[in-house]
């Protein structure tokens, strides 16, 4: 028998057919393998010599042999892989396939001499033992087939991985990961399924059908009665939909200001426009990085709350955000007044423009002591230093003057900032001498070109002579006609050779939105904010120059301070300073003005390590014995903080890491007196390094270096329903807004638990867990134990996090524990994954752990790569159609969680629809199960009159079935614990109804369903509260008034 393999030429066809380029390319994959074990890849020429011919001398065995050979190129031999081809071929186009039809087929497509001539047909067709063996054959090949895949994916994992260098940070999880996909692959080839005749099928469905008797679930149980009632459980190879509302009102007042990497500051309304940011975000090594939000929330007009920290910062949101503490991420409606939240002690956002820096300080200077409501600025100074530095500024800019203003007995001496009547005569002759020759390049006379422009030639002739300048639209036609550019006439700009134009200063000034601001309205222009840090350090050196102090209080205190009536310019003052790692407070103050009182707002530096660091990158100019003063009385003590402490609540984690360690022995472990005041004083930050180290705690060593300053909350005020948006932020879902820390999926938990054990709600049985992936996007693998810790004990994240539990609760937390460590469930928190990622790592885990469903949280965040170049749109739908064939693949539920436009806020009823499903097309035809999470209560939180009238349905959740590819739709009814995140089956609780405890009847409003059952009772223990804290005193007037700004004598501040 000849071999007619591509891997020998002797005896066989000279001129082979071409083959394709992957063809091609695995043999050249192929060949280094080939010379490591000296042997050709696995093939059987005689086994496709003898299908071959068999299906030639009797084509009716194709459609037997098509199912095991689904590609002509298992076949090993080259002239083999057309010649199957070509009998394939000639079967789906229906014809008989004989010696002589094949002769012409190969002819015709001019392969015939490539695969051996009519005598080699003839040669197949003599020499086969027969049709009977045919599939023996074909399954030989199939298997031949399987072991090179297998060899050539072996030899492109190793060339994958000697160059997985070049693939970036992420080259050899990528390499891992698509080396598993190629062997998975290859093992699933044979599992994809070929037509059935219908009594087979239908027998077997019967057998099934028997088999479910009695058992009432054919699916994967959820724990839900009602829910597992009208779905009969998750069904294999399904892709189920979960939907509700994104962050569950976790959102920001519209005018919520947040810092982007270049240094420019945008509101949130700004952000979620715009689609795009490159914001800061708080890591949990509590560390300060930038990001960029994966999605961005318009949650329309909700109640909306005021919180303002003891350092004066502030910020609006709904009153389900939360805040860092130091037990964790808390909601605002958990908070108190005296409670301390997470803002930033230092905020690196340095820009990279740049600006002329005379205009840096005649900017600085005129927002400190400028008078900017006349028709040219004026400045007040009384500082010799301080007047010298603005006049050789002024200078500098160029094409001004300063002219004294009339001084009065009482007042500061004055200037006016006016146009420089030489420099502008100087300008206009060049003007005049610039168009005299372009007027001559252009080969008019005056009065032709005064016709042309369409002016009086008087009027020419006094701009050639540089009395004159033309107005802005003749000077565009002047322009046209000599055919010359703006610039190349007026470099400078027309504006500075006309004589009623606003001088330079004053067109700066409206450049920069400052003209006719008066001092209340007065602020730092934008393009401050995104200067070099250089720049920016001159602009704060010269405005502390104007209403800046360095003083020492007569307690001996040193302090830096700043004073205007502009709060927006305080703020922004606050908040430059903390870029460069000063932590300042901010207060209102009443002062007295004339006849009446009117309120200033202060900044005031009393932090030791703040100090010296604004003298040492800021200082202020004109003040310089001042803050030599104030750093020598710093730098002549121990450094201390009366700011940048560690709260009191710290203590307990101190005392959980020293374990059975004596507070004695930690006191002299670190050097310090015996009595550490444990639990009564706040710890310094060297302090609590000194216990870290001595403990040899990393988390508390983070603590103590962390980017974070721990601000107490001195007021929470409503403020009413205002406009919110939300940002979702891939990792570490949280970012910075107004200078303070900021956060951004209960049912799903509760079902993958309730799942995993087999179906029960009350715990695990024995023999019937059933083992569950769950994908996580969006929270990390402890956040997930925690929350799932809280649910299943009944406790409060809160308290948890805070370690506030007493032994009742320290018990059922361990007996949660022990009850869920016998889960099989498997938790994977890999951010951005995408569909290939997720194939490999579900196929494995089923593989490995027998897993029998998948959670996806959520389907949004997941990614993929080659569809996203396309829209967002193309790239949704590849996701949706990725995860629903892995259900297919896998034959297991997978439940996905996916969210809900704004779709249901526009309701009178909130009730949302499968319309309201964000991106919903491909998901909406794709699933074959849809669910809509729905709580009217969600939509009415802090609406107290709502609340007292609809008592009955502040606990209740209700699943809308939306769609079931295979069932009913109908609502079910479930009970929502807000303590611990929980949802419960309501036929448990008193209220429910008997027949049917957690459906709910239809409604004549739609037709479909939804109207309120019987809830439980108003005082039931899981009703979710109003609020749980005392709103305090708002930031306001304080009692310690004081003429003009600047220190007070006995501004002593508490400790």
């Amino acid at each position: 028998m000849t071999d007619l393999s591509n891997n020998s030429g002797a005896g066989g066809p000279q001129d082979q057919p071409p083959r394709d380029r992957k063809r091609t390319d695995d043999a050249a994959r192929r060949q280094p393998l080939e010379k490591m074990f000296e042997k050709p890849p696995p093939h059987s020429p005689e086994a496709e010599m003898a299908l071959l011919g068999a299906m030639i001398l009797d084509p009716s065995i194709v459609h037997d042999v098509v199912p095991i050979i689904r590609t002509p190129e298992a076949f090993y031999i080259v002239a083999h892989v057309a010649i199957y081809d070509a009998i394939v071929r000639m079967y789906d186009q229906k014809q008989s396939g004989d010696l002589v039809l094949l002769h012409e087929e190969l002819r015709d497509k001019e392969q015939l001499a490539g695969v051996g001539g009519a005598a080699y047909l003839q040669k197949l067709a003599e020499e086969t033992p027969g049709p009977a063996a045919a599939e023996h054959f074909a399954r030989i090949i199939a298997d031949k087939y399987k072991l090179r895949r297998l060899i050539n994916a072996g030899g492109k994992i190793l060339y994958d991985a000697y160059n997985a260098g070049t693939a970036g940070p992420e080259g050899a999880r990528e390499v891992v990961d698509a080396a598993e996909t190629l062997i998975f692959e290859i093992a699933q080839q044979e599992e994809s399924s070929a037509a059935e005749r219908l009594n087979i099928l239908l027998d077997r469905e019967v057998q099934r059908l028997e088999g479910l008797q009695g058992r009432g679930v054919s699916g994967v149980a959820t724990g839900y009665a009602d829910l597992d009632e009208l779905t009969s459980g998750l069904q294999q190879g399904e892709m189920i939909i979960i939907a509700a509302r994104p962050s569950m009102g976790k959102c920001l007042a519209a005018d919520s200001e947040i810092v982007l990497a270049d240094g420019s500051v945008a509101t949130i309304e700004e952000i979620y426009r715009r689609k795009h940011a490159r914001l800061a975000t708080l890591g949990g090594d509590l560390t300060i990085s930038w990001t960029e939000p994966s999605d961005f929330i318009d949650d329309g007009h909700k109640p909306v709350f005021e919180v303002t920290t003891r350092l004066g910062r502030r910020i609006r949101t709904t009153l389900t955000h939360p805040f860092l503490t130091l037990d964790g991420w808390t909601p605002l409606g958990d908070l108190n007044v005296g409670d301390h939240v997470a803002v930033p002690r230092r905020l690196e956002a340095f820009g990279s423009e740049t600006m002329r820096e005379c205009e840096v300080r005649l900017l600085a200077y005129l927002i400190g002591d400028g008078g900017l409501t006349g028709t040219v600025p004026r400045f007040t100074a009384t500082n010799p230093e301080i007047v010298a530095d603005f006049e050789q500024s002024v200078r500098e800019f160029g094409g001004l003057r300063m002219s004294v203003s009339e001084a009065r007995s009482h007042c500061a001496p004055s200037w006016r900032i006016i146009g420089d009547e030489a420099a502008r005569n100087a300008e206009r002759s060049a003007f005049a001498a610039r168009l005299g020759s372009a007027l001559q390049a252009s080969g008019r006379n005056r009065a032709e070109f005064a016709r042309a422009v369409g002016v009086s030639p008087e009027s020419v002739v006094n701009w050639t002579r540089g009395r004159t300048a033309p107005e802005p639209g003749v000077f565009d036609r002047v322009c046209k006609v000599l055919e010359v550019r703006a610039d190349d006439l007026a470099p400078g700009g027309l504006e500075r050779i006309r004589k009623n134009s606003p001088n330079a200063l004053t067109r700066m000034l409206m450049t920069h939105g400052l003209m006719g601001k008066d001092s209340g309205a007065k602020h730092i222009p934008a393009a401050i904010l995104t200067l070099r840090r250089d720049l920016l350090a001159l602009f704060l050196n010269r405005l502390f120059s104007t209403d800046g102090w360095a003083t020492l209080l007569a307690s001996g205190q040193a302090q830096l301070g700043y004073s205007t009536i502009s709060e927006r310019l305080a703020r922004q003052v606050q908040h430059l300073l903390l870029r460069f790692g000063v932590l300042a407070s901010l207060r209102l103050k009443w002062v007295r003005y004339r006849d009446t009182r009117r309120p200033a707002w202060q900044i005031d530096i009393t932090d030791s390590r703040s100090i010296l660091s604004f003298a040492t990158n800021i200082g202020i100019f004109g003040k310089g014995e001042a803050v030599a003063r104030v750093v020598a009385a710093v730098s002549g003590k121990r450094v201390q903080t009366n700011r940048d402490l560690i709260p009191r609540s710290v203590w307990p984690r101190i005392a959980a890491a020293k374990g059975e360690m004596s507070w004695s022995e930690l006191a002299r472990r670190i050097g310090g007196a015996l009595n550490m005041h444990v639990g009564t004083r706040a710890l310094s930050r060297p302090r609590l390094a000194k216990i870290a180290a001595a403990l040899g705690s990393a988390d508390l060593a983070a603590l103590a270096d962390s980017d974070v300053y721990w601000d107490r909350i001195v007021s929470i005020e409503p403020l009413g329903p205002m406009q919110v948006y939300d940002l979702t932020i891939p990792g570490t879902h949280n970012f910075i807004a107004n200078d303070v820390c900021v956060h951004n999926t209960a049912l799903a938990l509760c079902l993958a638990e309730q799942v995993a054990f087999g179906g029960s709600a009350q715990g695990p049985r024995d023999g019937k867990q059933v083992p569950i992936a769950f994908f996580s996007l969006e929270m990390s693998k402890s956040s997930i134990a925690q929350r799932m810790l809280s649910a299943r004990s009944g406790l409060s994240s809160h308290d948890m996090r805070s370690g506030r539990l007493s032994e009742e609760g320290y018990r059922r937390l361990a007996d949660a524990a022990i009850e869920l460590e016998h889960a099989p469930i498997y938790i994977d928190d890999t951010p951005g994954l995408s569909i290939l990622g997720l194939r490999t790592r579900a196929r494995r885990l089923v593989a490995q752990h027998g897993v029998r469903a998948i959670f996806i949280d959520y389907l949004q965040l997941m990614s993929a790569p080659g569809s996203a170049k396309e829209s967002r749109q193309v790239e949704v739908s590849a996701i949706s159609r990725g995860v629903k064939a892995l259900a297919r693949e896998l034959e297991v539920p997978v439940i996905c969680l996916s969210q809900l436009n704004r779709g249901p806020e526009a309701r009178g009823d909130n009730r949302p629809r499968m319309s309201d499903l964000r991106e919903s097309g491909s998901i909406e035809q794709d699933a074959d199960v849809v669910m809509l999470l729905h709580r009217e209560a969600y939509y009415h939180v802090g609406d107290r009159d709502w609340e007292m009238d609809n008592a009955d349905k502040l606990n209740v959740a209700e699943i809308i079935i939306a769609k079931q590819r295979n069932g009913p739709t109908d609502v079910v009814k479930l009970v929502w614990d807000a303590k611990s995140t929980r949802f419960k089956n309501y036929g448990a609780y008193p209220g429910g109804t008997g027949l049917s405890p957690g459906y709910a009847a239809p409604h004549a409003a739609t037709g479909g369903h939804g109207a309120a059952a019987e809830p439980p009772p108003f005082d039931d223990p899981f009703r979710v509260p109003v609020v749980t804290f005392a709103p305090g005193k708002k930031a306001g007037p304080v009692g310690n008034f004081r003429d003009g700004g600047g220190p007070d004598k006995d501004d002593d501040l508490p400790v």
